[in-house]
């Protein structure tokens, strides 16, 4: 096909909607084990059977050798444990990947408040000049969406500059309060000045190979990061399946390697044992390294006992290759996990 051609759209095909109790059936009679159906009626019921459906396809068996698809019936002694413990699993790594980013969120809102407002004052976004890296229309879509937020606002301490002061918008260090995320990336982020992005990418020790202190830090790839993140926030508030997830919508851009006498002390090699990871041990592994920057082995201990909980948990297929936890990347304090 060529890549400008529409694909062939048809109907969705009927699939009528069929009671707990057939749905149950359905899959104990295709080989499930382990649960009875009154039990497994619950846990459709509680889940659904297409979210459910996401963690038993890998059980199910393949169409053919060449294939990846699968379908009923489930492969011999599959039991709906093996199904419900990747459920429960991946419900814990989505809490932590989000506790995770949150403190990479309030981080960002700290220091660009800060930064931005001694670069044009408290209010600085209120111009052109204060946010330079939005254009005129972005700028002004920028003030109507601060507005729209700020006047909504129940936090406590807007509704009182509401109610006490003049100005059309409170300062920076109030207003980055009821941004969400995608709001303060897109307007603070994006349009705060080159220099202040590279003074964030190197307080979060993320180097270009430019050996000068001013322009050392690498917003380029600052920027592909603060955009998997919030790719990666939406999945976890939505609750997505996450543990085993493929989409490069989530895969952080790595450093560059280097070698020869280039080589040494260089960050962005560390990333190598990860350049062909699929899954999202990629990005957990670059979510690791931010939150080590901003607060210290917290995280890093957290999702290590998580995964030492649930050692039943294939890491492959979360795109981990042997020897991760050695890795520079994972140890704490020079040592390994």
């Amino acid at each position: 096909m060529d890549e400008n051609d529409t694909p062939q759209l048809r109907p969705y095909p009927q699939h009528p909607p069929k009671s707990l109790d057939d749905l149950s059936a359905k899959l104990i009679d295709n080989g499930l084990s382990g649960i009875s159906r009154e039990l497994l009626e619950r846990r459709i019921e509680q889940v659904g059977y297409f979210r459910l459906k996401g963690y038993w396809y890998p059980f199910l068996t393949p169409v053919s050798e060449q294939s990846a698809k699968r379908s009923l019936p489930f492969r011999q002694d599959v039991q709906f444990k093996d199904i419900w413990d990747r459920y429960l699993f991946d419900q814990e790594l989505r809490m932590l990947v989000f506790d995770g980013i949150v403190t990479i969120e309030i981080y960002l809102k700290s220091f660009l408040a800060h930064e931005l407002s001694v670069f044009g004052g408290e209010f600085g976004y209120m111009t052109r000049e204060g946010l330079p890296g939005l254009s005129y229309d972005d700028h002004l879509a920028c003030l109507s969406s601060l507005r729209s937020t700020f006047t909504k606002s129940n936090l406590p301490y807007l509704r009182h500059f509401r109610s006490t002061y003049s100005d059309p918008l409170p300062p920076y260090w109030m207003i980055v309060g009821c941004l969400s995320y995608g709001t303060l990336k897109e307007n603070f982020y994006q349009g705060a000045p080159d220099h202040i992005k590279r003074k964030l990418a190197t307080k979060l020790h993320i180097f270009n190979p430019n050996p000068n202190p001013a322009v050392r830090g690498d917003a380029k790839i600052l920027s592909n990061w603060l955009e998997t993140i919030r790719q990666a926030r939406n999945m976890t508030a939505h609750h997505d399946r996450f543990w085993n997830e493929t989409s490069t919508r989530i895969a952080p851009k790595l450093p560059k390697h280097r070698s020869g006498s280039h080589a040494k002390g260089w960050w962005g090699n560390d990333w190598d044992i990860f350049r062909k990871s699929s899954g999202p041990a990629a990005f957990l592994t670059m979510e690791n390294y931010l939150t080590s920057q901003i607060d210290g082995p917290a995280w890093t201990e957290k999702f290590i006992s998580l995964m030492d909980r649930h050692p039943q948990i294939p890491k492959s297929d979360m795109g981990f290759p042997d020897g991760w936890r050695v890795s520079p990347l994972w140890r704490v304090n020079g040592s390994a996990h």
